[in-house]
């Protein structure tokens, strides 16, 4: 009996251990303090402006309004615009909240490319997207760099000015050449016709005349009389069109007396002009009426 409840009372006893361990481990596998963590973050607002070619002023104006909306310095001047009312030419300045300045200055016989204003907080950034013009940038905070833009844009402006002054002077140069030489062919053309007039009249034969109509007979025929008279006539390069008009033909006069003349008439399609030849031991002359 004593035994029975001595193995009671160690069962008791373990148990007791057992259940004040169950109790005491959650103790050990948790913090009983509890976390208190703050996200400091805060997003910054971003702000994407694009000037385009084909911005107006009054476009320029509500995004210099919209840039110092956000605190942002801003402003635009010597803006060209070309005969397309594209912008060619435009200087920027602006001023983030840190007190940087800068300056964004593009000047080209071709339009610009965008250029992107991009603020986030208190920075501002310019930037071409693209290559093809030439900008000066500058960064800083003071007159001098607003100065040295200004200079490279005049600089470069002037020099587009008198590129384009001297291709005017060029070009005038060469229409007052070409007007020059169209009015010596002129005149020398009057002189020319004026000396063969002054020859017919001289001549003291009888003209023969070659027609659109002029069979092969005829100038066969032709060439027999100026035989008889001791003066070469040949002719080759003979062309016809489908009436049998004489389209193109070349002669070729010596008079054995120290003139050789040659020339060709027609353009191969259609009937040729008449042709005057008044030829003697003095006067070779070949002529297409006008």
């Amino acid at each position: 009996m004593k035994t029975h409840i001595k193995k009671v009372i160690q069962n008791l006893s373990i148990f007791s251990i057992l259940a004040l361990s169950c109790f005491a481990f959650p103790s050990f596998g948790h913090n009983t303090e509890p976390r208190n963590i703050q996200n400091k973050l805060i997003p910054g607002k971003q702000l994407t402006l694009v000037i385009t070619k084909m911005t107006t002023l009054e476009e320029l104006q509500n995004i210099k309004e919209q840039m110092e909306a956000n605190g942002l310095g801003f402003d635009y001047s010597n803006v060209v615009y070309n005969d397309k009312n594209e912008i060619i030419a435009i200087t920027i300045r602006y001023k983030d909240g840190n007190n940087n300045s800068g300056n964004y200055s593009v000047s080209s016989e071709h339009p610009i490319n965008d250029i992107v204003i991009v603020s986030e907080g208190s920075r501002i950034s310019i930037k071409s997207a693209g290559s093809s013009n030439q900008a000066f940038i500058s960064q800083g905070s003071g007159k001098r760099d607003l100065d040295d833009s200004n200079k490279n844009y005049n600089d470069q402006r002037r020099a587009m000015e008198e590129r384009r002054a001297q291709m005017k002077k060029e070009m005038e140069e060469r229409r007052a050449e070409m007007k020059m030489r169209m009015q010596n062919r002129r005149d020398s053309l009057n002189k020319a016709n004026g000396a063969i007039t002054k020859s017919t009249m001289d001549f003291k034969g009888s003209p023969n005349v070659i027609t659109k109509n002029t069979t092969d007979l005829e100038l066969l025929e032709l060439q027999k009389s100026y035989d008889a008279a001791d003066i070469s006539f040949k002719y080759n390069n003979l062309e016809r069109n489908d009436k049998n008009e004489i389209t193109h033909i070349s002669i070729t006069i010596d008079n054995r007396n120290g003139s050789v003349s040659t020339s060709t008439f027609g353009n191969g399609k259609e009937g040729i002009k008449n042709i005057t030849l008044a030829v003697d031991k003095q006067y070779t002359i070949m002529k297409s009426a006008e």
